[in-house]
């Protein structure tokens, strides 16, 4: 692929010296107005984003809103380096996210590999990709922190981690009713409650409801894959019984039932392993007409007298089209509960020990047609079902008169689940997957020494111990007899794939953390630092055909250098923040199709390297600009003797485009009587990049342009917005996913095209 418009981009990267933190809004400072100061928790402590050594994009509440995004997928949009997949590839589910940040990430979505970006709600680890496209409802803070978060946020968090942030209770009573209505038969309503039951006892509930049509038909029954019907509720209650102790509960739950992804066809290879045993085999059967043909539809007159009984080309579809012909079955459903108390004890006034103790259980069945045909080619079904338990303490202190703040604590994670994987290639029919239970315990501390007034020294390290166990559960479910076409051969059902015991592995990781920062005055800063991050290995659960044990991958660790600065300028209208890093991966892991199962392995060595520029000004009082840009560069400097062929030193990574990057034109118009107008102008690019790591499937690059009209009255608490997403109609992919041998296909995920909405919110 080619990187259009990389050109202009340039020139608009180096023309832009005005842009930033997305969450940043204007503040009055007497006569005068500034961007407001934001706080974040990316290092478990409340302070300046300003002040804050490491490399961060925040949105509030606010920003989420005006931008227009209700799940995790649209911060991609407005954040350097960040890519997020809405659907694993080879799952078929709605509600299972891939995330990539500055390069790192990881495309599978099973029991038995982890994410690279790790993902907390509320300081609580969300471990599975499944589930993890959250809704954002009621949400305070959305904090994106690039580079491995070793140290403090710990597990699986090697390339960075997406801090969620929910509303707390509110002091005194107030509700929230808010709905959206737009393209597509989209209906989006919800509510929120604050009930202070005593002066010490708050509570909040929060429900909110989505529905929406699909865009991509099936010709074969009909339905429209890509719809939304989503159900979320949340209910938290602060409790203080005394000054200094607090108890902070925190429930929440998830219910979706949808179609599922679309997925397109976008190549066919009629001689692959198993579309030749359907073209020799099956469609004769199909189609009396091909019986002369020994090789039926592999025979070039075979495959027009074969017509529909033949898998071939005929399939094809325009990767972007809005109609498919997948005939299996398909649905993504998701049921995802969760509670977590967080207890917080003021021992003295420099002191404080913090308990988050947290449970989570989740029930998904989601099944992928991935032929794009009414044959019975390719398809598989899913049953995830999934429990994690986790406790972590903290002990947060400051001393030497408030030169040295630090935080000492412990973690401990259990997770178990079943992943029972259904199988079709049309001549086999085969069960995958199995059981796991995983464990994992830390111990850390982290501490910033004030040298001077203006220099600050910050480190920290952790130790990690995890276990993890892996019971396959895997068989032939029932196939043809075959025995002059290798691939089935001998094959029984009931046959075993792999042994039933239980395998396991441990892995223990010291993950440092050291930064220095100088404040060259109250408003600027500059930062220099290395952390350490990494993934811990595990087993491949997909085998087929058969092999004496699965296979396993070893762990992989990430170093990273960063520096960077933090400049408000200009009686605080410009904000410059920008950072650039290096990192050095060991044993990277990547997902390739080995046979036809997705395979886990280590890749061996990498580099990467980029930057990030985020920028805010404020020209006149009312007018808002932002600019963000990432850059990245990360390439293959050595490959392990055990990796697929199909990777090569000059394969690029998967979700990792080189260029990411977004403005913003906004202004406030003061009307009178409170009401106040807001046009906003959006805009995102993304240069090409690939979803896989052989480089098969990819997207090239292109521009997002949105833009809304907002009529707010801070007095009665009403506003409304109509908005418009994706207004040039572009089209772009949202994954693809391929196993070109012996499976035969290559498929992609397109997104939605032009979307328009009118949302409406009141606030009591």
């Amino acid at each position: 692929m080619q990187n259009r418009n990389i050109r202009w981009s340039a020139k608009l990267l180096v023309a832009a010296a005005i842009a930033a933190p997305p969450v940043t809004s204007v503040a009055q400072q007497g006569e005068s107005f500034a961007i407001e100061e934001i706080t974040v928790t990316a290092r478990r402590v409340s302070e300046s984003l300003q002040e804050t050594p490491v490399s961060i994009t925040a949105f509030s509440q606010e920003g989420l809103e005006a931008r227009q995004i209700y799940s995790l997928e649209g911060v991609a949009d407005f954040t350097p380096a960040l890519t997020i997949n809405s659907s694993s590839a080879f799952s078929g589910s709605s509600q299972t996210v891939s995330v990539f940040l500055r390069g790192v990430g990881q495309t599978d979505f099973t029991m038995n590999t982890d994410p690279g970006v790790g993902i907390y709600v509320d300081d609580v680890y969300l471990s599975r990709s499944v589930g993890g496209l959250l809704d954002l409802v009621d949400v305070q803070r959305v904090e994106v922190l690039r580079g491995p978060q070793g140290t403090l946020f710990g597990r699986n968090s090697v390339g960075g981690a997406i801090n969620i942030t929910t509303v707390r209770p509110a002091e005194e009573f107030g509700a929230r009713i808010y709905g959206t209505a737009g393209s597509d038969s989209w209906y989006l309503g919800g509510a929120s409650v604050d009930v202070p039951l005593a002066d010490n006892f708050l509570t909040k509930l929060s429900l909110q409801y989505q529905e929406r049509d699909g865009y991509v038909k099936r010709t074969t029954d009909g339905k429209e894959l890509g719809d939304k019907d989503n159900f979320s509720g949340r209910l938290s209650a602060l409790w203080s019984p005394t000054d200094r102790l607090e108890f902070f509960f925190n429930a929440d739950y998830t219910r979706s039932r949808e179609n599922g992804v679309p997925l397109n066809l976008i190549t066919a290879v009629a001689d692959a392993s198993f579309p030749a045993a359907h073209n020799i085999i099956v469609a004769p059967q199909i189609n009396p007409a091909l019986a002369p043909f020994p090789n039926g539809c592999l025979d070039p007159e075979g495959a027009i007298v074969g017509g529909t009984a033949c898998y071939n080309s005929q399939w094809e579809t325009d990767a972007n089209s809005s109609s498919t012909d997948g005939g299996y079955p398909v649905y993504s459903n998701l049921d995802v509960w969760g509670a977590a108390i967080t207890a917080s004890y003021e021992i003295n006034s420099a002191l404080t020990i913090k308990s988050v103790t947290a449970y989570r259980d989740l029930d998904s069945e989601f099944s992928r047609e991935g032929d794009g045909s009414p044959l019975d080619i390719n398809a598989t079904e899913d049953i995830f079902e999934y429990h994690q338990w986790s406790e972590e303490l903290q002990l947060i202190g400051n001393a030497f008169d408030g030169r040295l703040n630090y935080i000492i604590g412990g973690f401990w994670f259990e997770e178990d689940g079943e992943n029972p994987n259904t199988v079709d290639f049309g001549y086999v029919r085969f069960l995958s997957g199995g059981d796991i239970r995983n464990t994992s315990i830390a111990a850390f501390g982290q501490a910033t020494y004030d040298l001077t007034d203006k220099w600050a020294v910050t480190a920290g390290i952790r130790y990690t111990e995890e276990k993890k166990r892996f019971t396959p559960n895997q068989f032939i479910i029932s196939t043809y007899n075959v025995p002059f076409f290798p691939p089935f051969l001998n094959f029984t059902p009931g046959e075993p794939l792999t042994t039933s015991e239980q395998q396991s592995t441990t892995t223990s990781e010291y993950t440092p953390r050291f930064d220095i920062s100088y404040q060259i005055t109250d408003n600027s800063m500059v930062y220099a630092g290395y952390s350490k991050g990494f993934k811990s290995g595990g087993f491949t659960q997909r085998i087929f055909p058969a092999l004496p044990e699965p296979p396993s991958f070893e762990p992989e660790t990430l170093d990273s250098v960063e520096a960077g600065f933090k400049l408000d300028l200009w009686d605080n209208r410009l904000r410059l923040n920008g950072a650039a890093y290096f990192n050095w991966y060991d044993d990277l892991q990547v997902t390739v199709p080995v046979g036809v199962a997705p395979t886990t392995q280590n890749a061996a060595e990498a580099e990467i390297k980029g930057f990030e520029l985020e920028v805010t000004v404020l020209p006149t009082e009312g007018m808002t600009v932002h600019f963000g840009a990432g850059y990245i560069d990360a390439e293959y400097t050595e490959l392990d003797d055990r990796v697929s062929p199909t990777i090569t030193e000059d394969n690029e990574f998967p979700g990792t485009p080189e260029w990411t990057l977004n403005g913003s034109v906004s202004y406030d118009f003061a009307l009178g009587d409170g009401y106040t107008l807001t046009p906003r102008v959006d805009w995102s690019y993304r240069s090409d990049y690939f979803f896989d790591a052989e480089n098969f499937v990819g997207q090239d690059s292109y521009d997002l342009y949105n833009a809304s009209i907002a009529l707010v009255n801070d007095v009665n608490g009403w506003s409304a917005r109509v908005f418009g997403k994706n207004l040039a109609d572009e089209d772009y992919l949202l994954h693809g996913e391929q196993i070109l041998e012996p499976a035969g296909f290559a498929m992609v995920s397109p997104a939605r095209g032009r979307e328009w909405g009118i949302s409406l919110d009141k606030r009591f």
